[in-house]
């Protein structure tokens, strides 16, 4: 089993949790789906639950930024700015899946 340092650790869940808030933002603005926002999350959280995101590690969550146009600083920002507009509570409490 490879080890992997606790700071490697926060950034992937980071940017794991960064993919999550961007799909989230392009579902819940789609004018296609006009469901309430209980049903558009649910929706959008069963489709999470089954992304290849969220089992890629930090390595591949790189790439896949890459790949989309993203620095991984973009997207940690991206997240930064969701959570201090949506949440009162510091983003730390919302790390895990």
């Amino acid at each position: 089993m490879i080890q992997v340092d606790s700071q490697t650790e926060q950034t992937t869940l980071r940017l794991r949790d960064a993919f999550r808030v961007l799909a989230w933002e392009v579902f819940e603005t789609n004018p296609q789906i006009r469901e309430d926002l209980n049903q558009r999350y649910t929706r959008f959280y069963s489709r999470w639950r089954n992304s290849k995101i969220r089992s890629m590690d930090l390595t591949e969550l790189t790439l896949l930024a890459t790949e989309r146009g993203f620095s991984v600083e973009q997207l940690l920002i991206i997240r930064e700015c969701y959570y201090s507009i949506t949440q009162p509570y510091p983003s730390e409490m919302f790390l895990d899946d």
